[in-house]
């Protein structure tokens, strides 16, 4: 029995994983679909490989312990708006269930919950200090030296509404790093008042957001990953 704790409306659960360590256990592959599989035979890096792997499969494994359903048969769309390839937002298959999945350097995370659309965004805090990169990131009026905590704020809201990097990281203003994370403007004028951003803790090296729109009393917890795939590549 899988230890996923139940979510009540305005509740999300993030879960953290960490793929290239050695307590992420083998056989998580046989849990992805074929579709899964096809992109996760795409990846020539090994470190990718496993970063794609731990987050299809964890979603999976707590999508579907949330909905009743074994991991495998759980039916993830991932349509995106442009084209007709799986890499959009991710959805679960029963209407008022939301998710997202972001992963960078050695973390995963997965965020499942009882909310409005969501985003998540986790980023390693090294590979994005390039100063060449700020001028992508921050508008006219945003400063400051930690310009990722910007970034994962910013990139959370884009995954929310499901445009990603069709916008650009400078039509949406946040929140300076050392201030709790809100929006503050955007390229629509509805947004700033739908969206609930929370600060996320995935460990020294990085910084992480999770934003939910049309859920004002968003409440988060964040948790342990690893004992439920062990539990779960055991099952399987």
């Amino acid at each position: 029995m899988l230890n996923v704790p139940a979510l009540a409306p305005g509740e999300c659960q993030v879960w953290w994983a960490r793929p290239l360590t050695g307590d992420v256990p083998g056989g998580l592959a046989a849990l992805l679909d074929p579709l899964e599989q096809g992109r996760r035979a795409a990846y020539r890096r090994d470190a990718d490989r496993a970063r794609f792997t731990v987050a299809a499969s964890l979603l999976r494994v707590v999508g579907g312990a949330h909905l009743g359903l074994p991991p495998a048969q759980v039916a993830i769309t991932r349509t995106c708006p442009d084209c007709d390839r799986p890499h959009g937002r991710p959805a679960l298959p029963v209407a008022g269930w939301e998710c997202s999945v972001s992963h960078s350097g050695d973390r995963v995370a997965v965020a499942v919950g009882r909310t409005g659309p969501l985003g998540v965004d986790v980023e390693e805090a090294a590979s994005r200090a390039n100063a060449g990169l700020r001028e992508m990131v921050l508008a006219d009026d945003e400063r400051g030296d930690d310009f990722v905590t910007y970034w994962v704020r910013k990139e959370a809201v884009l995954k929310a509404t499901g445009e990603g990097l069709r916008v650009g990281l400078t039509e949406i203003v946040v929140t300076a790093p050392d201030s709790g994370p809100a929006l503050v403007r955007a390229h629509r004028a509805d947004l700033p008042a739908r969206a609930t951003l929370r600060t996320l803790t995935p460990g020294d090296g990085y910084r992480a957001c999770l934003a939910a729109l049309d859920t004002p009393a968003l409440t988060v917890t964040e948790l342990d990953a690893t004992p439920l795939l062990i539990a779960a590549a055991s099952a399987g």
